[in-house]
């Protein structure tokens, strides 16, 4: 098998307000690590390698509908990347020259399924056919099977409607929405550069709120950040991309959440909610991506948690062939949170891995006094999977960096 470098969610932008990747020469010296242990070793990027979605390109075309914005798709997307970190590309492209590179999709980078123009782009410019990009990786001689994990994230997952329609995420939306209407009122708060960047890293997302609170205590903010955020949100959810996109994820309750998104008394009592039920599900040490790899693992005796289209849809059309009898390893990535689990399973012990992000982190906790705070750290995250004398061992890597004041 020789050895794999599993790493997802780089977001490598083009130096716009949204592009926090700044690890070039980090990556570099990884990448000649592997090779001087192992010439011939493969790379897999598990989803949002490149930061297509939080472009400036993207950002100029405005509201368009999700399919107009991936025809509208062109070289003058990838070029600024590529150019903003040409010394990392030129030396990913040497390497694919003797070592396969899979690129598996995200939903950040999702337009190079959407676009043939731009994978093209992207595959010319690598020019070797060690290089390939894929929806999914999957080994089966070994049991290794990798997607990005926005399959399964009701935000960012594609749907089919009952008339067979295919309805994109609406986390695409909201991004570009949010972009457009609330990012410049934050860029005219007069905060530091960096605090601004640090809106865009906030996980999870609804914990927004409370970092602008926290922002607003610290800075003295003159502009209800808080109120123009909720309304911006609003606002999105009362587009004709949330109607389709609601009415198609839950027919039969859509009026609940409309309710719920339309309403800023009930906007905020679902966010509360949101939180109560994040708490319980750390409690519980559970996560949607953890329960979904459970039950791959286990697909072999409950036929029902075998992926179907539903997993792939708008990825791929046709669902990947798995021997689940000999599957042994699921690697995600997506919600930026790494961790390494052991699934025992009828068939003995499995393994979940989640390759976490290069992406800096910025999170909430409690102070001594119970007061919420927010801490920002960055980690280069990945995962390597080597054979050493025949048997296959699993390495997860993190490297955790804070500012000391």
């Amino acid at each position: 098998m020789g050895l794999k470098l599993f790493l997802s969610d780089l977001h490598i932008g083009d130096g716009s307000a949204n592009d926090d990747f700044v690890y070039d020469i980090e990556l570099m010296k990884l990448l000649n690590q592997l090779k001087d242990a192992d010439d011939h070793f493969e790379i897999i990027l598990i989803g949002d390698g490149l930061e297509f979605l939080e472009s400036d390109a993207v950002r100029k075309m405005g509201l368009m509908h999700f399919s107009d914005v991936c025809n509208s798709m062109g070289e003058d997307v990838l070029i600024p990347i590529i150019e903003k970190h040409r010394s990392l590309f030129d030396f990913i492209r040497r390497i694919a020259k003797t070592n396969k590179i899979h690129y598996v999709i995200g939903n950040h980078d999702y337009y190079l399924i959407a676009n043939e123009a731009l994978r093209n782009s992207l595959i010319n410019f690598m020019d070797s056919k060690n290089f390939e990009i894929i929806s999914h990786f999957y080994d089966e001689e070994n049991g290794i099977f990798a997607q990005h994990g926005s399959q399964y994230d009701l935000m960012y997952a594609f749907t089919i409607s009952k008339s067979g329609k295919i309805i994109p995420p609406l986390g695409d939306y909201v991004t570009r929405y949010t972009m457009e209407s609330f990012e410049p009122i934050l860029r005219s708060a007069n905060l530091p550069v960096e605090v601004v960047r640090d809106y865009d890293n906030i996980r999870p997302t609804m914990h927004a709120v409370n970092w602008l609170e926290y922002i607003n205590t610290i800075y003295k903010v003159p502009v209800d950040l808080v109120g123009e955020w909720i309304r911006s949100f609003l606002m999105a959810f009362k587009t004709n991309e949330f109607e389709g996109w609601i009415h198609s994820r839950f027919p039969h309750a859509y009026w609940l959440g409309e309710m719920f998104f339309r309403s800023p008394g009930l906007f905020e009592i679902g966010r509360k909610i949101s939180n109560f039920a994040e708490q319980i599900q750390r409690f519980r040490n559970t996560n949607y991506l953890k329960s979904k790899a459970e039950k791959l693992l286990n697909a072999y005796h409950m036929p029902d948690w075998k992926l179907g289209m539903k997993d792939i849809v708008g990825y791929s059309e046709k669902v990947p062939e798995i021997d689940y009898s000999k599957l042994k390893m699921i690697l995600f990535g997506h919600n930026h949170l790494p961790g390494f689990y052991i699934i025992p399973t009828p068939m003995g012990t499995k393994y979940y891995v989640n390759t976490g992000t290069w992406r800096p982190l910025v999170e909430k906790s409690l102070g001594k006094w119970g007061q919420i705070i927010f801490h920002k750290k960055i980690e280069l995250n990945y995962a390597i999977i080597k054979n050493d004398g025949g048997d296959m061992n699993l390495e997860t890597h993190l490297v955790n960096r804070v500012m000391l004041n």
